[in-house]
């Protein structure tokens, strides 16, 4: 059955309520959290309670818990993850799909590991993935929690990747608190069994309670033969196609007397908003990282004339390799009129930067902090870039960054309006910017799992994982050997045998039809 959890009362839950909008109100986000995630806390209960069935009830580390969760979810842009901001093809693969429920009424998520092949992809985009389906398991069910199913049948010591595995887990118990009703592992080999228990280690207390292996014969204590599919022995014959999830999008901007700019309609179940996909001339992609994109467009070759900002600097950007990996950008408007600017990037998860929005009157300039977060490097040749974009202010808006913020919500990126510039991302000192890619586990460098564990902990168990399956693999090889020797040794024993045994028989036939015959095979 679930792991046991402590019940919230409705006053528990009320005092989380009032502890986040007083923490919201007298020290706010430096970047405001997202609309959908204030109205989930403000008007409904479930997420508050999962954070505090998660914690045990205690008030103040799940107050630190939904904070940092914002935060992440913020800067992650989460809430505006869609088909049109993710790989096609890790979408299409089928790695990582919603199908059925189990016996519980909850929602599948199904890993199929045997087709997963380790260092063929980029672990961030598949994450990005991962993050997708689970937020649209979460507004089709109504943060509903939802099961993990494995599926590991055929899965041999190529296809087991423990970073993917790793950054899953992170994901769950970092940022979707309680939100498992099992773990299912179906049909893992005995090869593996070296790297479950570095799983099992990477795994909370209560994760541990869910944790269930499964195979073809128990399979529909968890699952109903309805809802397997034919390959678990079930009845459903289901082959896997991305079918894109139905979304209402908000598609105007009102702008009331006052200046102040309403917040787009939420549907309960549908977030308001999607992400920007911007291509380079490189087909590089990039993403709005914590801010809410309306559309979709191809970024050309040519770059609009700079009539609105000037950018220092304008084309490069270098870091140091050391520790101190922050940098300064100089904004200036260099128009007649105000302007509001909006800064992007291709890693969100990498980079830090305040402001990523603001308003600028004539000849005002800004500066904005980019910082490359800790245990995080550049990309290859180069893969980093900023995409800078500014428009006229609207007229009547209050020049805060909150109301730019939802200005940009609304603004077309295709508009003919916008002026953009590029900046590409370097250490100093490098001529083609190529650096070591991360495979680090964590999103942010600011959270740590629940026991303590750090990035060079689980690296470390990481490599002790794959020497052991290196020497399991070995040692496998040896045991063949050796049966191949015993089974040649046997057959050279029996072949041996029955010579000599039909040399006795033909000496008797002899014997019977000499008299006084005697067979040489008798003696021996």
């Amino acid at each position: 059955m679930p792991a046991k959890v402590q019940t919230p009362t409705q006053t528990q839950i009320a005092e989380l309520r009032k502890l986040f909008n007083e923490k919201y109100e007298q020290s706010p986000p430096k970047v405001p959290f997202h609309h959908a995630d204030l109205q989930r806390i403000r008007n409904a209960d479930i997420w508050l309670t999962r954070f505090l069935e998660m914690y045990d009830l205690d008030m103040q580390v799940s107050l630190d818990k939904l904070w940092d969760t914002c935060i992440w979810r913020q800067e992650y842009g989460t809430n505006e993850l869609n088909e049109n901001n993710l790989v096609k093809e890790y979408l299409n693969d089928g790695v990582v799909f919603a199908r059925n429920k189990d016996l519980d009424g909850k929602s599948l998520l199904i890993f199929r590991t045997k087709i997963h092949v380790k260092g063929t992809k980029n672990m961030d985009e598949v994450i990005r993935v991962v993050v997708y389906w689970i937020e649209r398991i979460q507004r089709e069910t109504n943060l509903d929690q939802m099961t993990i199913f494995f599926d590991m049948a055929g899965t041999g010591v190529s296809s087991m990747d423990m970073d993917f595995v790793k950054r899953i887990i992170e994901t769950f118990k970092l940022y979707y608190p309680n939100a498992l009703n099992y773990i299912l592992i179906y049909e893992m080999a005995w090869v593996l069994n070296a790297a479950f228990k570095i799983i099992k280690g990477f795994l909370p207390a209560k994760a541990l309670e869910i944790l269930k292996m499964i195979s073809k014969k128990d399979i529909n204590q968890y699952i109903d033969k309805a809802n397997c599919l034919a390959s678990w022995g079930g009845n459903d014959l289901y082959e896997f196609k991305f079918v894109p999830e139905k979304l209402q999008r908000p598609t105007t901007l009102t702008v009331i007397s006052n200046g102040s700019v309403p917040t787009p309609p939420v549907s309960p179940d549908t977030p308001t908003g999607y992400e920007k996909k911007v291509h380079f001339a490189n087909n590089n992609r990039m993403y709005a990282g914590s801010e809410m994109p309306e559309c979709e467009r191809v970024y050309q070759n040519q770059d609009p004339a700079s009539t609105m900002l000037r950018i220092s600097p304008n084309d490069n950007v270098y870091f140091n390799r050391g520790e101190n990996n922050e940098i300064v950008v100089e904004l200036t408007c260099i128009g007649k009129q105000p302007i509001t600017y909006k800064i992007q990037t291709t890693s969100p998860e990498k980079f830090r930067v305040r402001p990523r929005c603001g308003y600028l009157a004539p000849s005002e300039k800004a500066f904005v902090n980019i910082l490359l977060k800790q245990d995080y490097h550049l990309g290859e040749s180069p893969k980093d870039k900023f995409l800078v974009m500014c428009m006229l202010a609207p007229v009547g808006i209050e020049p805060s960054q909150q109301s730019m913020s939802e200005a940009w919500k609304m603004k077309p990126q295709a508009s003919s309006d916008i002026e953009q510039h590029r900046l590409t991302c370097n250490y100093k000192g490098s001529t083609s910017g190529a650096s070591t890619p991360c495979t680090c586990g964590s999103p942010d460098e600011g959270f740590s799992s629940t026991k303590g564990t750090t990035t060079s902990d689980l690296s470390t168990q990481a490599k002790l994982l794959e020497s052991q399956l290196r020497f399991t693999q070995i040692l496998q090889c040896i045991t063949l050997v050796f049966l191949l020797g015993l089974c040649v040794a046997v057959v050279y024993l029996l072949k041996t045998q029955l010579n000599q045994l039909n040399a006795c028989v033909g000496d008797e036939e002899c014997s019977a039809s000499t008299a006084g015959g005697h067979c040489p095979g008798k003696n021996l």
